[in-house]
């Protein structure tokens, strides 16, 4: 499990999401592939609680937009 918490804001202090807040904000996402993605540790950033999967809205949004695509024809 991979996190990239910023040691000066305690985590429970962070917006936290449940993965089907996840899949509503990411359209086409599935709770099966998010679920697989834990398991092959290459999703986005999550902490887990017991049975309870949250992931920090923060991490989330940077994970997301490390996936961003073209726009540049010379990329």
């Amino acid at each position: 499990m991979a996190t990239t918490a910023n040691p000066a804001e305690p985590v429970l202090n962070k917006r936290l999401l449940t993965p089907n807040d996840v899949i509503a904000l990411i359209p086409g996402l599935k709770l099966k592939l998010l679920a697989e993605w834990r398991y092959k540790k290459t999703g986005p950033p999550y902490y887990k609680v017991g049975r309870i999967i949250l992931y920090p809205f923060d991490d989330l949004e940077a994970w997301f937009e490390g996936l961003e695509r073209g726009g540049d024809p010379n990329d």
